[in-house]
């Protein structure tokens, strides 16, 4: 369409961790001269009219993808744009239809199969071989192969998209969620604490029940707190308890949050479902060894005995061993945020992520032009 930078649409879904990875990608996205973005943000909200849709319109996805293409109708639709960024596929139904005009690049943190997998926890329940469940599946594979090229946060979702899905495995490319590591620059610096003072747990996580919250208050309960401090931040009220200081309006990087993560000796997410939280690469920059549950892509970001500890989700006991592991050897702690600030340093940062994400786009316009323009040529061949 443009001359010049391409002109890029950026449709990014605005729940849970999302919203932390858009700001950090238009961070990062400023130093790119490569495209030309046009940030579209799809908020999530359960009202207006279309929760009064019946049945599966009102889910989440329908609602987001009519937000989605609303909100590209209001900057004059696919045509104004060389290329399409649809993140998640949660706002993408639609995408066909763009893709018809313009080259659409899918990103994703999770497949809807393996949020199936995980999403009792977020209270969605699958029904696997039922109606809509197929019918699901069919609409999610028509989505993903309109796509000229896919960016996953992870392997379990691009093993998904290969496996469930049958997208070609060559055209997604795992790109981490980015973390602005200026932001966390003190988590290069750290040295071994030698304070006599407790030890100061951090826990980041909205969702506080979902997230593992009570797991750690019951270790508190149980003796942690005769050498440990929990500091937790999330939107949702917390008992009062000895030794736990609750934060709440602390919202993506916030200079309160990055403190926290300064002050911090150990990161705790003891997770019952997750596909990928943003907030473990986030302790990683900041040099924190992290205790985290085994479950959807944690053991890729965190590595189990090397920049942190891997627990199976809902165990206490083995929660509370880790956090005892931990607080009892500085040299530990010290040894395992160094190594997580490397994986954070090689994997999560936002601008080497950022312009990966550039080279999938770049890359996915050739393609789509190449294949429109041989599928034109053919025409001609046929006429």
């Amino acid at each position: 369409m443009s001359e010049g930078l391409p002109r890029v649409g950026f449709l990014m879904e605005q729940t849970l961790g999302h919203v932390t990875y858009t700001r950090n990608l238009q961070t990062a996205f400023a130093a790119e001269e490569r495209i030309r973005p046009v940030w579209l943000p799809v908020p999530f909200s359960t009202g207006g009219p279309l929760p009064r849709l019946p049945g599966p319109a009102r889910s989440w996805a329908v609602r987001g993808s009519l937000r989605a293409y609303a909100a590209l109708r209001r900057v004059g639709g696919p045509a104004r744009f060389d290329a399409l960024l649809f993140h998640t596929q949660s706002v993408a139904l639609l995408a066909p239809l763009a893709a018809r005009r313009v080259p659409v690049i899918l990103s994703l943190d999770a497949t809807p199969l393996n949020f199936d997998r995980v999403g009792v926890q977020y209270g969605h329940r699958a029904r696997p071989g039922s109606v809509g469940e197929r019918a699901k599946q069919a609409l999610y594979r028509r989505v993903f192969r309109s796509a000229a090229a896919v960016t996953a946060w992870c392997q379990w979702a691009k093993d998904s998209l290969r496996d469930d899905y049958g997208v070609d495995p060559d055209l997604v490319t795992v790109i981490h969620p980015g973390v602005d590591l200026t932001l966390f620059s003190f988590g290069a610096t750290r040295s071994v604490e030698a304070e006599a003072r407790p030890v100061r747990v951090l826990f980041v996580g909205g969702d506080f029940a979902r997230k593992g919250g009570p797991l750690l208050l019951a270790c508190m309960r149980d003796g942690l707190a005769e050498r440990c401090e929990l500091h937790v931040v999330t939107t949702q009220p917390v008992p009062p308890a000895p030794g736990v200081f609750v934060y709440h309006g602390l919202g993506p990087n916030d200079p309160r949050l990055l403190e926290l993560y300064q002050r911090a000796d150990i990161f705790a997410l003891p997770t019952s479902a997750d596909c990928l939280a943003v907030v473990l690469g986030e302790a990683m920059a900041a040099g924190l060894p992290v205790v985290t549950t085994r479950v959807g892509a944690h053991p890729e970001a965190v590595q189990d005995g090397r920049s942190g500890i891997i627990i199976p989700p809902g165990d206490v006991a083995a929660l509370g061993r880790a956090l005892r592991r931990l607080a009892d050897d500085p040299a530990l702690r010290h040894a395992m945020g160094r190594a997580g600030r490397a994986i954070a340093e090689a994997r999560f940062d936002a601008r080497t992520n950022a312009a990966r994400l550039a080279d999938v786009i770049t890359g996915g316009i050739e393609r789509y032009r190449r294949v429109r323009g041989a599928r034109g040529l053919m025409a001609k061949c046929q006429a």
